[in-house]
């Protein structure tokens, strides 16, 4: 199985401070990578990297064998994002959202238009098409910036924190849809705070913290393999997560 993703020793420095100190891994096509780590840990610094929103500083990144940073544009052709801040055009509704995408990537403005109708019933908006923004819930925003992501019919969909301030039922279908572009050969790499999430979602995981990987494997024999129970205690253990035990019950006393 052919690799989709090589991420090759990036460091990402600003002036004196490294943020990412040199990250390597690989992703297969189909397959999926989860990096979890807590805020500041470089998650979102080493996405922005691979979808070419910045530079390393050293390293290099390709998708499908095309360097990021000398050819960003063909790169950005085979993956789809979702960030953690939607960035949707207010100005304009629903699937006009999605049109203007789809013309982004040279499509006509008919096969956008039929693009466009085709992923929103894929998550469920296909009702809400003529609406403004404003009138979604979050996870109908979210579901929405899904869709957008996928008009060009990526192989690698890159998810930053995307079910972040959703309820349980909005995540849930969230993670449906995800399953279902699984299961069709879509490769994912997704960060996340939760342990339920990458549990369900991914097939190896990454823990990152001060900006370099800590722990690596397979979602399922990672915590046996540094001697926990599950994704949520190692990362809590391997980040040395101490909760402020005393200090607390004083305050509560």
């Amino acid at each position: 199985m052919s690799d989709i993703l090589t991420v090759d020793s990036i460091v990402k420095q600003y002036g004196d401070f490294t943020a990412v100190k040199s990250i390597s891994f690989k992703l297969q096509q189909g397959k999926s990578l989860a990096i979890l780590g807590p805020n500041g840990a470089g998650k979102s610094t080493t996405l922005k990297m691979i979808y070419a929103t910045t530079t390393p500083t050293s390293g290099r990144v390709t998708i499908r064998n095309i360097d990021v940073s000398d050819n960003p544009r063909e790169a950005k052709r085979h993956i789809g994002v979702v960030m953690q801040d939607d960035l949707l055009d207010t100005s304009l509704n629903v699937i006009e959202n999605m049109v203007a995408h789809a013309i982004l990537f040279d499509m006509s403005w008919q096969s956008a238009q039929k693009k466009a109708e085709t992923l929103l019933q894929f998550v469920g908006l296909s009702n809400y098409k003529k609406k403004e923004i404003h009138e979604l819930s979050g996870g109908m925003r979210r579901r929405l910036v899904l869709a957008r992501a996928l008009v060009n019919d990526p192989e690698l969909i890159i998810l930053d924190e995307p079910t972040t301030g959703l309820d349980i039922q909005s995540r849930h279908v969230f993670w449906n849809r995800l399953e279902i572009l699984q299961k069709q050969g879509v490769s994912i790499l997704i960060t996340s705070h939760y342990g339920d999430e990458i549990e369900r979602l991914a097939n190896d995981v990454l823990i990152i913290d001060h900006g370099q990987i800590i722990a690596q494997g397979g979602t399922s024999e990672l915590p046996s393999t540094y001697g926990y129970q599950d994704i949520e205690s190692a990362y809590l253990g391997l980040t040395g997560y101490v909760e402020e035990r005393d200090e607390i019950e004083q305050t509560v006393g």
